[in-house]
């Protein structure tokens, strides 16, 4: 009863430790994608780098190819957001019903088009982060702008997660490779 008891005690140390390595390695990721699109997107472009970072921390994953697959939702939903928010900027204009039908319709077509159900709620907040500065200031030019630095930013921001989640794959793959031999 004894030799159990102590074998069950090791097996939830060894997955306790399996699962803080498997977090520092997802850490580790995210620190070199957030430092590397903070350097690019406020040294190097003297642009805010909040979303960019965000957008890195959106789609930094341990497997690359799920990397890839958020890299794609976050450019879609991107997308869809800034195209709608831009299109009831130009025939409704800068109000609060607009605002609130641009998130709204950008939710029905992300869901119709992307097909991934967590990913929805990007396309409305893009739709109202592009909106809102036009709804503040009365002018559809700065939701322009608006839209522009962001698909820019997450762009930027999502591409540096994909590339650290494919430079560091290897690393941790062929240190466990070893660590088995």
């Amino acid at each position: 009863m004894k030799l159990r008891a102590a074998q069950r005690t090791s097996y939830r140390m060894m997955l306790l430790a399996q699962r803080r390595l498997s977090g520092l390695r997802y850490a580790t990721r995210m620190i070199i994608s957030g430092v590397l699109v903070w350097l690019i997107l406020s040294a190097g472009l003297k642009l805010d780098p909040l979303w960019g970072v965000i957008s890195a921390v959106v789609v930094t994953e341990v497997k690359v190819e799920s990397a890839w697959k958020a890299f794609v939702s976050r450019m879609l939903n991107t997308f869809i957001g800034c195209l709608v928010a831009m299109v009831f900027l130009k025939v409704f204009g800068s109000s609060e019903w607009s605002v609130l039908g641009a998130m709204a319709v950008a939710v029905i077509v992300s869901a119709d088009l992307v097909k991934v159900p967590i990913s929805w709620r990007i396309a409305p907040i893009t739709s109202a982060i592009v909106m809102f500065p036009a709804y503040a200031s009365h002018s559809a030019h700065l939701g322009l702008e608006a839209a522009l630095q962001r698909t820019m930013e997450v762009v930027i921001g999502s591409a540096v997660a994909v590339a650290v989640s494919y430079a560091t794959g290897g690393l941790f793959r062929r240190r466990v490779d070893s660590e088995r031999l």
